[in-house]
């Protein structure tokens, strides 16, 4: 469902039946008091690795008891990729929606929920090249934010939604899949098993601290993301090439995935 989702969005883009916008294009919206939380009921909300774990230490909770409660996971058959999504906002009412309908841990809220109507789309080429496009997200009958009279150009939205660290940190994440399944040809090899191997690197970030001893003082939060992504894909090269697919092809690795692991996220 969720690959189908993306891939039909950037069809849309290509072919113009979703109309892409530029940065500097104006638009108006501002959230109105009457129709507040009315978009946090039965809503699929996808959740990158950074959006899981800055929820979950905002909640003073692990990765792991997050993803437990608060999410549900599939393994897509087609890209052979695992994927999270909030579990309460796609079944009914978000668990995180407060009595008035605004948002109970709005200071983390994900990426697509501070950043809509606008939504962003990217894309890598075979050389890893990235590219945006940015659109305006379909309009909900029930939503009264487009009849303001406040006007923005998309900058100015995303600089109020502070969403710059998180589109960075989720194109990380997303460089990783685009490395696995076009250099490393993923799909060929990978299973259920190793996807749920790489469940500490992608949402248990403070199991992995436990046992490394790696604490808060000697690497930051975002410096240890982003060393899990590159041990991510440390591993990942190493088990393909096992299977012989990606730049190591043939070549078996005699050591510890675990050791591999830990070199590079104690030294990054």
């Amino acid at each position: 469902m969720t690959y189908s989702y993306k891939q039909e969005l950037l069809e849309q883009l290509e072919n113009g039946s979703l109309p892409e916008i530029d940065p500097s294009n104006r638009f108006t919206f501002e959230c109105k008091n009457q129709c507040m939380g009315r978009c946090c009921n039965s809503i699929t909300i996808l959740l990158d690795p950074w959006d899981v774990e800055i929820m979950a230490r905002h909640l003073g909770m692990s990765g792991q008891k997050f993803l437990a409660q608060y999410c549900k996971y599939e393994f897509n058959n087609q890209l052979k990729w695992p994927y999270v999504r909030l579990k309460h906002a796609e079944d009914g009412p978000c668990i995180f929606m407060l009595e008035d309908g605004r948002c109970e841990i709005y200071p983390v809220r994900s990426r697509n929920c501070r950043t809509y109507p606008i939504g962003r789309a990217v894309r890598f080429e075979q050389d890893g090249t990235k590219s945006e496009r940015i659109f305006v997200v379909e309009k909900m009958g029930f939503c009264l934010g487009h009849k303001s009279e406040k006007t923005w150009t998309v900058e100015e939205w995303f600089a109020d939604a502070q969403c710059e660290k998180f589109y960075e940190l989720s194109d990380l994440y997303l460089e990783v899949i685009h490395y696995a399944t076009t250099q490393l040809n993923s799909q060929a090899w990978s299973n259920e098993n190793i996807a749920r191997m790489m469940l500490p690197l992608l949402y248990g970030p403070d199991v992995l601290r436990g046992k490394l001893g790696i604490s808060e003082e000697e690497v930051s939060h975002e410096d240890f993301y982003r060393r899990r992504m590159k041990a991510l894909k440390v591993i990942l090269t190493d088990i393909a090439a096992g299977f012989g697919f990606g730049p190591n092809a043939g070549e078996v690795f005699s050591g510890s995935l675990m050791e591999r692991m830990k070199e590079v996220l104690v030294t990054g």
